[in-house]
């Protein structure tokens, strides 16, 4: 018996309507224990567990800089440098003004300390502030190769030279260490040249206390060399926790490796993702000896950096701009390392703190500010 047209796209109708929930099937995170280590395996979307809190809101609460008769900041957004105390007095560090103001939580300027020279209180091209937990502020100074600490109040306290090594991103931790990382160039017993990338704990002298941890990256470092290809962002960001664990982000893999203050590796996340295409406008914005000399990657990595909250979210911020076209999307894993949500954020990230967070972002005009927002989730 011949089976009727009309008879067979039914047929195949039902088919199409009894497979669909199993082709669309959201992906699931997984949690594995490999060697004894706890992964979570992300998928590319993101996949809140039931109940888990994953839409965040942000009010508004005050903006620096955004008088009509004078905006307060000379550079870029991404160049400013912000801090926060518990009693919500704000620092602000602009690289080419080379002055650090001081504000209060309703936006009053209460100081301004420092200025540009090379004597024992002064500061040339001064970036990355911050306050440590012994709750001094501390920034580098990178014109006159040191590291560089204030009171609270404004008063210089002391310098760390830091010419005698290639620090590169600077954190103090609780007991008071410096933790950097650094590149490391060496020879093996055969001569051949090795390098080594590691995050290290330094003391007030910088004699090195303790290897948190440690790779080789010849093979990477020389095929970047002799290949000559410029790609965007670090291959590994870090960021450091109020229990003195650090987290270190691979841009490239899109993984963390959560490591306590003993160099034990304790958690891995890992995420799916699809590498995103270089735009035209981030090749303008590179400078013209950069594309002269190197082969620029058409593909990003898969985030640039990351912040943690106070409850131990991850945010990392991935290259995927907003609608807006002034900040971009940021991946958001909770304490566990689930992926649970994608958020545009017109801002640069700064600081996590009481339940708010201080940010730099750029006005629809162009022009550099610095705002606190209530943070809520929902």
């Amino acid at each position: 018996m011949k089976v009727s047209h009309r008879l067979k796209l039914v047929i195949i109708f039902i088919c199409i309507i009894l497979w669909v929930p199993f082709l669309v099937a959201p992906q699931e995170i997984k949690i594995k224990t490999e060697k004894g280590i706890p992964v979570v395996y992300n998928p590319k979307k993101p996949a809140p567990p039931p109940g888990v809190k994953c839409k965040l809101v942000l009010e508004e609460e005050l903006c620096l800089g955004d008088q009509e008769e004078e905006y307060l900041f000379s550079e870029k957004a991404d160049y400013i440098s912000t801090a926060i105390d518990d009693d919500w007095n704000i620092f602000t560090l602009d690289p080419k003004l080379v002055e650090i103001r001081k504000y209060d939580r309703t936006g009053k300027l209460l100081k301004t300390f420092g200025k540009k020279g090379y004597g024992p209180e002064e500061m040339d091209r001064p970036s990355n502030m911050m306050i440590t937990p012994q709750n001094e502020l501390m920034f580098v100074d990178s014109g006159n190769s040191r590291i560089m600490f204030f009171s609270l109040e404004g008063d210089y306290l002391r310098y760390i030279p830091t010419y005698k090594l290639r620090l590169r991103r600077i954190k103090i931790d609780s007991q008071g260490h410096i933790v950097a990382d650094i590149m490391e160039y060496s020879q093996d017993e055969n001569r051949e040249r090795k390098v080594t990338y590691a995050i290290k704990r330094f003391n007030e002298e910088l004699d090195p206390v303790f290897t948190i941890f440690s790779l080789d990256i010849t093979e990477d470092f020389m095929k970047s060399i002799e290949g000559r290809q410029y790609t965007f962002g670090p291959d590994t960001y870090w960021q450091r926790t109020e229990e003195d664990n650090v987290i270190i982000g691979d841009t490239r893999n899109y993984e963390f490796a959560v490591i306590n203050p003993e160099g034990k590796i304790i958690k891995r996340i890992k995420k799916e993702y699809d590498p995103g295409n270089v735009s035209q406008d981030d090749i303008d914005g590179l400078s013209d000896r950069v594309k002269k000399l190197y082969t620029i990657a058409k593909h990003h990595k898969g985030f640039y950096y990351f912040t943690i909250d106070e409850e131990g979210r991850i945010f990392a911020r991935t290259w995927e701009r907003t609608k807006e076209n002034r900040g971009y999307y940021y991946d958001v894993f909770d304490p566990e390392g689930r992926y649970i949500a994608k958020i545009p954020i017109n801002a640069f990230i700064k600081r996590w703190i009481g339940g708010r967070l201080l940010t730099v972002e750029e006005t629809e005009e162009g022009f550099p500010v610095v705002k606190l927002y209530k943070v809520s989730w929902q």
